[in-house]
């Protein structure tokens, strides 16, 4: 049987050795907390990386597990490394669970701009109880699509982040489509930062 070369084995723990762990911070809007750490043997090789987190995790809310975080290094400072929001979207498995025989799911994707210059990808979703007529799935898409965009004319970033994320939003969204046909559920099921505003 061949051996391993001791010195190979040698050079890998070595490498590891050189390595130093940082200590990762949600931005400011999210509590600044603790969401992970991450090895490198210089500062400058964290920044850009992209760490993925639960608002479960963050919050302690059990009923919060299927909404995945992904925020961006883009600082370090010492051993912490701070990070921006770059995203969010809901579990896939989560998303099966919801969408059942005999029901109804209707998308909507919008690109809108925050109070505050940023430019977003806002994906929304209603999950009706039956099948319904294409001029009801268009209605709801019409609502989905104002009180989002009246969310994003009224709020700076941080707060349409916050409501969309949490299910604020989506409970907006959720009262005013009831009142047109009966839903299982509305959802913020994902969100992607296009752009920040120019300095």
């Amino acid at each position: 049987m061949a051996r391993a070369n001791p010195r190979k084995r040698a050079a890998t723990k070595d490498k590891w050795k050189m390595k130093e762990w940082f200590v990762v911070y949600a931005p400011e809007f999210f509590g600044s907390k603790e969401i992970g750490l991450t090895p490198a043997d210089e500062p400058e090789k964290v920044v850009g990386r992209v760490i993925e987190t639960t608002l479960k995790d963050l919050t302690g809310d059990f009923t919060k597990g299927q909404v995945k975080l992904y925020f961006k290094i883009h600082d370090v400072k010492g051993q912490n490394a701070y990070t921006k929001f770059k995203g969010h979207t809901l579990s896939r498995s989560y998303i099966r669970s919801l969408v059942r025989r005999r029901t109804t799911r209707i998308d909507g994707i919008f690109n809108v701009t925050t109070k505050d210059g940023y430019k977003l990808r806002v994906m929304g979703m209603v999950i009706a109880i039956r099948r319904i007529q294409t001029s009801q799935e268009r209605a709801i898409r019409d609502i989905m699509r104002d009180i989002i965009y009246k969310k994003a004319e009224e709020l700076p970033y941080t707060r349409f982040i916050i409501e969309a994320v949490t299910g604020k939003m989506a409970a907006e969204i959720a009262k005013e489509v009831r009142k047109i046909y009966p839903i299982k559920r509305a959802e913020i099921r994902k969100i992607k930062v296009l752009a920040e505003p120019q300095v």
